[in-house]
This record gives structure tokens, C-alpha cells and sequence, in this order.
């Protein structure tokens, strides 16, 4: 009697035919569960108790006593997974060759909303002049990203706008007191268009690199989640996202202060805080690997390959399935050029790690080697 793995791998060869694709032809039983399990993939929130009560019914099962008992067991280890693979490898009725498909990032909206609530894509408007408000001029430059300019200072109302950078982007921002701010994938920042008052506030989701313009009376601070880091002058970098659960500031140069809850600490260049349900973690840190992002680097040493994922995810915009549980928990240590082609990036990490990633389309199936 096979093992439940041997049995899942009868049916993975149909689904993924390898590279170069093996070409056979396929039992139409076969097919026509895959199809079936494709089409209920597109359900909105999939009942995975209820999709395997509809499958067995098929008649592909009921004439198959083993094809049933085969697929039972491959659906009990991964029908999740199956739903992925019947979209990228579903087969057409002609062919049964699967070709591997080359992979651009997408260039979604990096979207600009204005203090009247208008909204701009800046993939879409021209370089130079971009637009005027009541106090600041705006325009985008080529090497300097968006940047702001004020104009006069009699406005008494305090303006905002909000920057929001699609996944597979990142931006540079120049504020209206000349500090600079990088933001990554997935990330929003809302910042007044000139600042007033007696500090300089901004507001952060995702991650965010800040090269702050010293003034020591009007102390700069960035808030995100519950957590406010406040510096006079310095390099810094604050992430935030989801995964993370929780802030972490990495200092640069300069000095900071955290804040989370009750707590308060005061980091030095080379310092990193995670902050994490009013609590405070602060430990020595290779700065570089935190802030390569900004200059077209992926740094990493001894992360996981999860962790490492969840980044390509971002970066790349795909979607990001691993076979076994246990791959995630591999590491990498090495330097990548944020700039390569995905497939590219993906073969310097096998160079590496014991893992084969199979990229079709938008999605990527990471497999142990053998």
C-alpha cells in the first residue's frame, strides 16, 4: 500500500509536469477533477469540508475506487494548496504542456491624495511642475522623488496630504522642511504639506526611512500604531508591518527616542527598539540590514526563508505558497540586487538554500530539492 505522500505525488505530477514539462496525456478523469476543483476555488470564502463533499460526488470518483482514495488522501494534505495549483497549472483541452511564463512587476497606482481629497496617480502625471497649493508648491523630480517646496506661510490651517505606495514599488519624498523620507512596499505616510506649530508630526503604515533635517526647536516625530519615535536630527528606519506585530526603529546616526505606552527609551546609531504591547526590546543591530531596501538592496543574514518571502511578496507582487511547513524555517544569508528580474533573485537564493521555487504568473511554489 503506498504512503499518503506517494499518493499525493501521483497527483502533483499531473498538476505540476516539471521544468521542461514532461509531455503524457492525461486520464480525462483526472482533468475533470482539477477542472472542478478550480472552479470552486473562485468561491469567496471557501468551505474546505463542504468542496471536498461536493468533489467525492464527481463521477470521475465514483468510477475510480483508487483515483478516490488517491485524491482523498492528496486533498487531506493539501487542498488549500490544490485551489492555487488548479489556476496556474489547470491544463487546456488541447495541450498538456505547462510553459513557464516570464514575470514583470506591476506597476499599480502610487497614489497621491491632496488636501481636498482629489487623488493623483504619480505614475501617470508629468515630471517637473506637478501642482500648487495654497502654501506649497509640488513637483516631481527624477533622482529627488516628490518633492515639496513652501511657498509662503500665511495659511493658518493645517494641510495634509497622503502618499500611498503600492506593492512592487518604492518612493522617495522630500517634506517642505527638507527632510527625506523612502517608502517601501505596501506602505502610506500622511504628512502635513508645511508644518506648523511647535513639532513636526508625521503618520506612518508599513516601513519608512527618515533623513531629518536638524531644527531643535520644532522636534520631529512619527507615529505609528501606538508607538512615537522623536528625533532632532538623524537617519532612522520604522517598521510597522502587519507581520512584524508590532514597531521596530532601527537608528542609523543620530539619536531617537521611543516611545510605546509607559515606556520610553533613548537609542544610539547602530541601536534597534521592537516595540510590542507597551513594551520595549532594544538590542545591537546590523543597521545595514534594515535600511538596504532604500538603496536598491536586499540584505539578509541567517533570515528565514518566510521572513525573506514575505518581502518578495511586497516587492515583487506575488503570491508566495510553500509545499512544506518546514521550508520556512530555512535561512539565507547573502546580498541581492533589488533590481533583478524575480526568476533571477530566486536562483541565487537555490544557489544557496536546498528549496526549488516553480514561478508561473503571479504565483510561486517553494518545494524541498530531493
Amino acid at each position: 500500500m503506498k504512503t499518503k505522500n506517494e499518493l499525493f505525488e501521483k497527483l502533483w505530477e499531473v498538476l505540476y509536469p516539471g521544468d521542461p514539462p514532461r509531455e503524457k496525456k492525461i486520464d480525462p478523469e483526472v482533468r475533470e477533477v482539477i477542472e472542478h476543483l478550480y472552479d470552486l476555488s473562485a468561491m469567496p470564502e471557501p468551505d474546505y469540508d463542504g468542496i471536498w463533499n461536493r468533489v467525492i460526488k464527481d463521477k470521475a470518483f465514483k468510477r475510480r475506487y483508487v483515483l478516490r482514495k488517491m485524491l482523498k488522501y492528496a486533498a487531506v494534505i493539501a487542498l488549500p494548496l490544490l485551489l492555487v495549483l488548479g489556476g496556474i497549472f489547470l491544463l487546456n483541452q488541447e495541450s498538456t504542456e505547462v510553459v513557464p511564463m516570464s514575470y514583470e512587476r506591476p506597476k499599480n497606482a502610487i497614489l497621491l491624495t491632496m488636501s481636498d481629497g482629489s487623488e493623483l496617480d504619480l505614475r501617470k502625471v508629468q515630471q517637473e511642475y506637478l501642482t500648487k497649493e495654497k502654501v506649497v508648491e509640488i513637483r516631481q523630480d527624477s533622482t529627488k522623488g516628490l518633492v515639496y517646496e513652501t511657498t509662503t506661510d500665511d495659511d493658518t490651517v493645517q494641510r495634509y496630504h497622503v502618499l500611498e505606495i503600492p506593492v512592487a514599488a518604492d518612493f522617495r519624498l522630500r517634506l517642505s522642511d527638507g527632510s527625506v523620507v523612502y517608502l517601501n512596499s505596501g506602505s502610506k505616510l500622511k504628512y502635513p504639506i508645511a508644518f506648523k506649530g511647535s513639532e513636526r508630526k508625521v503618520f506612518l503604515e508599513g516601513e519608512g526611512y527618515f533623513e531629518v533635517v536638524k531644527d531643535e526647536a520644532h522636534p520631529f516625530k512619527v507615529e505609528v500604531r501606538n508607538v512615537e519615535v522623536e528625533v532632532l536630527g538623524t537617519s532612522f528606519n520604522v517598521n510597522a508591518y502587519p507581520e512584524k506585530q508590532g514597531v521596530q526603529t532601527t537608528l542609523a546616526n543620530g539619536k531617537v527616542r521611543v516611545t510605546s505606552g509607559a515606556k520610553q527609551v533613548v537609542l544610539l546609531p547602530g541601536e534597534q527598539a521592537s516595540c510590542l504591547d507597551g513594551s520595549i526590546d532594544v538590542k545591537k543591530v546590523d543597521v545595514r540590514e534594515f535600511t538596504s531596501w532604500k538603496d536598491g538592496l536586499f540584505i539578509f543574514n541567517r533570515m528565514s526563508l518566510k521572513e525573506i518571502m514575505q518581502q518578495m511578496e511586497r516587492w515583487y507582487g506575488l503570491r508566495i505558497v510553500f509545499f512544506d511547513s518546514e521550508i520556512e524555517k530555512y535561512t539565507f544569508t547573502g546580498m541581492i540586487d533589488k533590481n533583478l528580474p524575480a526568476e533571477e533573485t530566486f536562483k541565487v537564493i537555490e544557489k544557496v538554500v536546498d528549496v526549488h521555487f516553480s514561478l508561473k504568473g503571479g504565483n510561486v511554489i517553494v518545494t524541498k530539492l530531493k
